[in-house]
């Protein structure tokens, strides 16, 4: 068995997998001074099954953390997802060692999700909205980094005198799209600039590259935006921890 450790900005995410079957995952907050215990009550019920793990994270400062859990725990060498381990894809872009390891996970997944047969953008709605462009070739070409909506939402309440900051329950779409006071006026502005720069993000891409796309979506916000999406989209939970399991796999053939 596998386990699978997706260290971001928020959350860390972990998953259980057996072979490509993903069996258990929950989450903690990334800032949570009671992982170990939490990790271990999970954890215990697979107690000498799990023989290989991968991480991956956006967060240095937790690496030696989760490093000393693998090996302690679980008596083994974390793998941690990287530009410079073997990959069933080729990173075709500069200064691969900047790129997020999220986004490599993200992109190992669409391009294994499709046999390998299909031109895939992931769209990851979380702390940051990502766009990761991975052609059938297994050439991960780049992508684009936005703000994602908490993120749009806290910042024009940390650089204005008077807006209000949103909570997570308040990210939803209206029936109008003109807000009839403030709070529905950022509602609507965080919710539709994420929806349309969406719709004009895959357009453009499609027509620089004048290539099809198929297009999965994930993150927190993932399924609110793909209701009103006018292309199809698949939506899948946890690509990055689905991810890290295919390189884990991917690195013990190797």
């Amino acid at each position: 068995m596998n386990l699978a450790v997706d260290i971001g900005n928020s959350y860390t995410h972990l998953a259980v997998f057996s072979g490509q079957k993903e069996v258990e995952n929950f989450n903690i907050s990334t800032n949570n001074f009671d992982s170990v215990s939490i990790c271990k009550k999970y954890l215990k019920k697979y107690s000498g099954k799990i023989k290989s793990a991968g991480i991956s994270s956006v967060v240095p400062s937790k690496n030696e953390f989760w490093n000393s859990f693998v090996a302690i725990y679980l008596k083994t060498k974390p793998l941690f997802i990287s530009n410079r381990i073997n990959l069933p894809i080729k990173l075709k872009i500069e200064k691969t060692a900047s790129l997020g390891t999220d986004r490599i996970c993200n992109s190992v997944f669409g391009f294994e999700y499709f046999k390998k047969n299909e031109n895939v953008i992931v769209i990851d709605f979380g702390t940051a909205n990502t766009y990761d462009v991975v052609l059938k070739n297994a050439d991960f070409i780049g992508g684009i980094i936005a703000p994602g909506i908490e993120t749009s939402s806290k910042a024009l309440n940390l650089n204005t005198g008077k807006l209000p900051l949103l909570k997570k329950s308040d990210f939803k779409f209206e029936k109008s799209l003109i807000g009839k006071n403030t709070k529905d006026a950022i509602r609507s502005g965080l919710m539709n600039y994420a929806l349309y720069a969406t719709e004009g993000i895959i357009s453009s891409i499609k027509k620089e590259l004048k290539k099809e796309f198929k297009v999965i979506i994930t993150g927190g916000n993932a399924k609110k935006i793909q209701n009103k999406l006018s292309f199809k989209t698949i939506y899948i939970e946890n690509t990055v921890l689905k991810g890290i399991n295919i390189i884990l796999n991917y690195n013990k053939l190797k």
